[in-house]
């Protein structure tokens, strides 16, 4: 989805139309040298969020608005349906309407990232302007707003020189490729803005080296700006003087939801390392690529019952079609032609050398010793032959790493003859549910509630790939639960109830003890704000333990935000973010420092016409204890302590997880 700016300065009539790419991908090396933190507890550099700031925006974040405040600065006209930003890295929870790439390969450097970002943007217009933007810049507005100012004075004066330094490779005319920022005498190559078509020009097949050195083969006229607009975050005392660290007390929710994934990697590395050898099975994930050994079809062969012909007919019958294979395998027949001759083949039959057709049955006669082909048909050289390594060559990677084996990948590894595969063993998962008002049958009187847990939470988390090892229901006795979570040795450990802050939540203060590092005294987020996420080392490796509220939505909620990332993610899958839909509902502000995250239904066929986005409808009934509109929704709508306003873009996250690769 792309967004166009049509810019107009109030004063002049030049229109422009730009586009934004954020380089994301970095994986902040100086950062994590330099900080005393968990490496758990550390986000990549444009992910790390403002601990001066309500609602803890990140850098990504940040760097977006300023985009989006910069152009409604100077008067631009806004228009979703057509907005084209594109962050490059790894997938990631992004602000709405912000579209994702991947650099290719991964980790190889800004200048890569650059080219994948243009590569996106391809599809417009040569003359359309780009603005490349790191994405750790906490303080940008000024620089961005230098940027268009000069770009929509050379529109509206394209023969007055600027005031700006002209680039060293055109010292007498401003530049028709683009405009970079110059702090302190320093090029910027992050905070430029470019013209499309020459800049998909400079960085066409670019898969690594420096952005600046390709920004010198394009005429930029040099911009100067402060020094503050062009700093980014390179090292902890550079985070914390910008304001940027570790909040005390309760965890935003997308910082709670990186922090797991994070963990989730480190489990998937601790079982790649226990990977093991065994015949496929259906739920098994993949610890390597399986290469086929052989090509596919392994030898040319026919694809019809008929005769195998060599040149143009008539031809001479070499023999008659086989009657009854009495135990041969008649298909391993083969032979040879010469020109002339012909030999009866099935399907699937080896073709003999020397073949250039196959005749079908149905399309010849014989006449004693002769074949021919019926009136009116024809046959065209190589018809209804299957020639060897057409569909597969030998070592074409049949299946990826990290793909979960269904039936249909069974067929495969079959067919191609793969006896054996590396596999990752398996994801446990202990189940707790506690409580001594819960009931497992019938209705429940005064005073007693039904289990909302024991059926849904094992068919979610196997759904996405975990194996659950335990499903216990716990007394709300101090001893048990301790004792519990003490002989837990599974990837992952999931109690319901207990993680509030009552003198009755005993499992929030043993999982607490029991601790190496805690990612979440709680989450600023409703429902689901007492989540609990710790790890800790077992004698199997890292454990992540997650204490979910009590309350059902509550708790549904948990496991979607948190414990289903964390299950795709250590099984060898790709973060999975959120996703961008539009709002017909107006949300107030509230004053508390939270998200909100109400089950809302999706509207394919109600998609807007201008965003291609879907439109999200809030289901009624999404109390804590509530479940009715969460049994009927698609996601949940990720609403700000800011307001929404109708016809604004959101993010939401689904509710169905992907479908294993």
């Amino acid at each position: 989805m792309a967004i166009n700016w049509t810019c107009y300065l109030p004063s002049q009539a030049a229109e422009m139309t730009v586009h934004a790419l954020f380089i994301a991908g970095g994986d902040g090396s100086r950062l994590r040298k330099s900080t005393p933190l968990p490496s758990s507890l550390l986000p990549r550099k444009p992910l790390m969020e403002s601990v001066t700031q309500p609602g803890s925006p990140r850098l990504i974040d940040i760097v977006v608005s300023a985009v989006r405040e910069a152009v409604h600065t100077l008067g631009t006209a806004i228009f979703p349906s057509d907005a084209r930003l594109v962050a490059v890295g790894p997938p990631m929870d992004l602000p709405a309407g912000v579209e994702c790439v991947r650099e290719d390969p991964p980790m190889s450097g800004p200048a890569s990232a650059t080219a994948a970002g243009l590569r996106k943007l391809s599809g417009e217009s040569g003359n359309d302007w780009v603005l490349l933007l790191a994405a750790d810049m906490p303080e940008p507005l000024g620089g961005i707003e230098a940027l268009l100012k000069a770009a929509q004075l050379q529109a509206d004066t394209p023969d007055k020189p600027t005031d700006s330094a002209p680039h060293p490779s055109n010292p007498h005319t401003p530049s028709p490729d683009g405009f970079i920022a110059v702090a302190a005498g320093r090029d910027q190559p992050l905070l430029c803005l470019l013209r499309l078509g020459p800049a998909l020009e400079a960085f066409a097949g670019v898969t690594g080296g420096s952005v600046l050195r390709v920004l010198d083969s394009l005429n930029l006229t040099r911009i100067d700006v402060d020094l503050a607009p062009a700093a980014d975050i390179d090292t902890w005392e550079e985070a914390q003087t910008h304001g940027f660290g570790i909040s005390e007390g309760a965890t935003s929710w997308v910082s709670a939801r990186q922090r797991v994934a994070d963990v989730a990697h480190s489990i998937f590395t601790e079982r790649l390392a226990r990977a093991f050898t065994r015949t496929p099975q259906e739920g098994d994930v993949l610890a390597a690529d399986v290469a086929s050994p052989m090509p596919v079809p392994h030898y040319s062969s026919s694809a019809m019952d008929g005769y195998a012909v060599s040149g143009p007919g008539p031809w001479e019958l070499l023999d008659a079609p086989a009657e009854g294979a009495q135990g041969r395998n008649i298909h391993r027949t083969g032979g040879s032609l010469g020109h002339g001759q012909a030999l009866p083949v099935l399907t699937g039959s080896l073709i003999p050398e020397g073949t250039t057709a196959v005749v079908r049955s149905e399309h010849s006669q014989v006449t004693s010793s002769t074949l021919s082909l019926s009136p009116g048909r024809s046959v065209e050289p190589g018809a209804d032959i299957r020639v060897a390594g057409e569909e597969l060559a030998e070592g074409d990677t049949l299946l990826e790493a990290g793909t979960r084996i269904t039936a249909r990948h069974l067929a495969l590894l079959s067919t191609c003859g793969v006896d054996t595969v590396r596999v990752l063993p398996e994801l446990t998962v202990d189940l707790a549910f506690t409580g001594n008002e819960v009931i497992t049958s019938g209705v429940p009187a005064p005073g007693e509630v039904r289990d909302a847990f024991s059926a849904s939470f094992p068919a979610l988390l196997t759904a996405a790939g975990a194996h659950i090892q335990r499903c216990d229901r716990l007394q709300d006795d101090p001893a048990e639960v301790q004792k519990w979570l003490a002989s837990s040795t599974a990837d992952m450990v999931i109690v319901t109830g207990g993680s509030g802050h009552s003198g009755q939540d005993f499992a929030r203060t043993f999982i607490t003890e029991q601790a190496d590092t805690v990612l979440a005294h709680s989450v600023r987020c409703a429902p689901g704000h007492p989540t609990l996420l710790t790890t800790r080392t077992t004698s199997r490796g890292t454990q992540l333990i997650m204490g979910a509220p009590g309350n059902p939505l509550a708790a549904h909620v948990a496991l979607h935000s948190f414990g289903l990332l964390a299950v795709l993610v250590a099984s060898g899958q790709d973060f999975f973010p959120t996703q961008t839909c539009l709002i017909p509902n107006h949300f107030p502000p509230i004053r508390k420092d939270r998200i909100r995250l109400v089950p809302v239904a999706l509207s394919s066929s109600g998609r807007d016409s201008r965003t291609g986005y879907p439109t999200a409808d809030p289901m009624t009934r999404t109390n804590s204890h509530m479940l009715s509109g969460y049994a009927r929704a698609d996601g949940l709508l990720v609403v700000p302590r800011e307001e929404l306003t109708a016809g604004q873009l959101a993010t939401y996250l689904p509710l169905d997880v992907p479908t294993p690769r």
